[in-house]
């Protein structure tokens, strides 16, 4: 019995077996796929490893990163009131983001959370073709920028490397504050409404109102090396191409790594000593800013004479600047020479007019940030009495531009020795 058993489940067992090879049988070959065009197989795909570990090494890595932490980018956009709309642009890591990715000048709105400039912000960091990007130069964006001196209306060229550089380092030309009035409407008010300049109308007046500004923003490099956007008067002549027009931003900002002097490389800061094939000794640039610097002091000398700007000298350090004094209040009315009573709008928070003007009806409603009288303002000695001219406001903008743009002529010594030069001569002029 027990026997009969045993064959029974034998057979059952061989059963089940050969029911699970049947369903697990493979059919037969499928054909060949078809290679590529004319037979031709692919090409291999770039090597990884001998792509990436040119730079992507710890030791590398480590490197750069020590270097930058020593650059302004890195130390210098820490401050919460650089996360606006109108400064995260360039001065936070999303900002600058946002603004290459989706080819705008401002901002979507402020960003309170921002980061400071890092690797990401200059480098592509989660997408690039290897056969298109070339190594180290893998960068956010490559595309000719918008200039905002042109109110963002066309593009300027720079070459692939500097057009990431000149993305942020450029004239500053119109800023537009919005604020809400009490009715929830948005206003806009613009800072800066005379660009681009135009020397057409340099023998023309102009009111130079508070509140509205010619000033350069610093950080206009760009300009200057391209030999652009100074208040070029009529009927002068201005040379743009200089002996280093044709160079990188990088070629200087990001030489000769030195770790005594910790310049070159990724500090971003020029190490002058690996610039000597131009420059036959690191000093040889100081003739050239003394040059240029000395211009400027004198360009701002000559509007002072014309009680365009005055002169302050600071009770601690003893620098001497010049800044512009305004002629005309918020509406355009013409501040006096002399001492007065008289109340003048010198800046407006909010507005919901009718009649705007010094004396709005009783339907308006006005919120000045404050007021001034000639009675408490010691300006009033200083001001002109009158319209500027265009040309005045050109020299203005010349000393600005000159003055924010920090190198002392070095990006481009003619051109600069050129607007300081013909402006000083057109204030003499009359």
């Amino acid at each position: 019995m027990k026997l009969q058993r045993f064959f029974k489940l034998s057979i059952f067992a061989l059963a089940l077996m050969s029911f699970g090879a049947a369903c697990v049988k493979e059919g037969p070959p499928g054909k060949d796929g078809t290679n590529g065009t004319n037979g031709a197989t692919g090409a291999a795909g770039k090597d990884a490893n001998s792509t990436c570990l040119t730079c992507h090494t710890t030791a590398y890595m480590q490197a750069k990163q020590d270097q930058y932490q020593l650059s302004k980018h890195f130390y210098g956009n820490t401050s919460t009131t650089r996360f606006t709309k109108y400064c995260a642009r360039c001065h936070t890591n999303e900002g600058f983001l946002e603004i290459t990715s989706q080819k705008k000048f401002f901002v979507n709105n402020d960003i309170p959370n921002a980061t400071r400039i890092t690797c990401e912000t200059c480098h592509k960091m989660r997408s690039f073709e290897f056969g298109a990007d070339n190594g180290p130069l893998i960068l956010t964006t490559t595309d000719p920028i918008y200039l905002n001196y042109f109110n963002n209306s066309k593009t300027q060229d720079f070459g692939k490397v500097n057009n990431l550089c000149c993305t942020c380092h450029q004239i500053r030309g119109v800023t537009s504050v919005n604020y809400t009035d009490v009715n929830g409407k948005v206003q806009t008010f613009n800072q800066l409404p005379y660009f681009p300049l135009d020397a057409s109308k340099q023998n023309s007046t102009v009111k130079y109102t508070v509140g509205t500004n010619f000033s350069v923003h610093d950080g206009n490099q760009s300009n200057l090396f391209a030999g652009i956007n100074g208040y070029e008067f009529s009927g002068q002549t201005y040379t743009r191409v200089w002996k280093h027009s044709t160079n990188d931003c990088t070629d200087c900002h990001m030489n000769t790594w030195d770790a005594t002097t910790k310049t070159g490389g990724h500090t971003l800061i020029v190490n002058k000593a690996a610039c000597t094939t131009c420059h036959s000794g690191v000093d040889k640039l100081t003739p050239i800013q003394t040059e240029i610097d000395g211009l400027r002091v004198q360009l701002g000398e000559e509007l002072v004479k014309k009680k365009l700007f005055k002169k302050t000298t600071n009770a601690t350090t003893g620098a001497i600047s010049y800044s512009a004094v305004p002629s005309h209040d918020f509406y355009g009315t013409l501040f006096p020479t002399t001492q007065s009573t008289t109340l003048f709008a010198t800046a407006l928070v909010a507005a919901n007019t009718v009649n705007p003007g010094p004396t709005p009806s009783a339907n308006d409603l006005l919120v000045y940030a404050n007021n001034v009288t000639m009675a408490v303002d010691t300006d009033w000695a200083n001001r002109i009495g009158r319209e500027w001219k265009y040309g005045e406001l050109g020299a203005a903008y010349n000393y600005g531009y000159i003055n924010s743009e920090l190198s002392k002529g070095v990006h481009n010594p003619t051109y600069a020795r050129q607007i300081l030069q013909t402006s000083i001569d057109f204030l003499k002029s009359y």
